[in-house]
């Protein structure tokens, strides 16, 4: 019985082995494609490019509005699909995150319906240039939203 189990064992450990060994050996190549680190702008960088109207991209991982608006006066707007702006409320960067406070309207209709809504978000800029916005949806939630001026 043991000399079965080890004419058993031995092939399949030394296929194993050199499964990984080539799978190694395929992704150490020169020429493959190596992984592009993700760009991120300083709270500086983000702060002179975030002002602005912003489109969401096909690239986005959702979008929050297909177009915020915002503002330079710290008020945030949001604009639906069909086209209605609708005031989600103030922002303001905390490091490198934009720091929303929903309108009290906002929070009221929210507790009013049974939704919950937080006193104020947090959605971290990972890069904000002239013609480019890439957003977090929140602290620690996976995905980005795209967006293009």
């Amino acid at each position: 019985m043991l000399a079965l189990i080890t004419r058993t064992v031995k092939p399949v450990i030394i296929i194993s082995v050199l499964g990984l060994l080539l799978t190694a050996c395929r992704h150490a190549q020169p020429g493959t494609r190596e992984l592009e680190p993700e760009r991120q702008s300083t709270e500086a960088e983000i702060r002179q490019h975030i002002v602005g109207e912003w489109t969401v991209t096909d690239k986005s991982d959702g979008d929050w509005y297909p177009k915020l608006i915002i503002s330079k006066d710290g008020m945030l707007f949001g604009v639906k699909k069909g086209g209605a702006k609708e005031l989600v409320g103030t922002w303001e960067m905390s490091h490198n995150a934009l720091r929303v406070t929903p309108t009290p309207a906002r929070l009221q209709a929210a507790r009013v319906s049974g939704d919950w809504m937080n006193d104020w978000d947090y959605y971290p800029v990972i890069y904000a240039d002239d013609h480019e916005l890439i957003m977090a949806p929140g602290i620690s939630v996976a995905g980005r939203w795209i967006y293009k001026r």
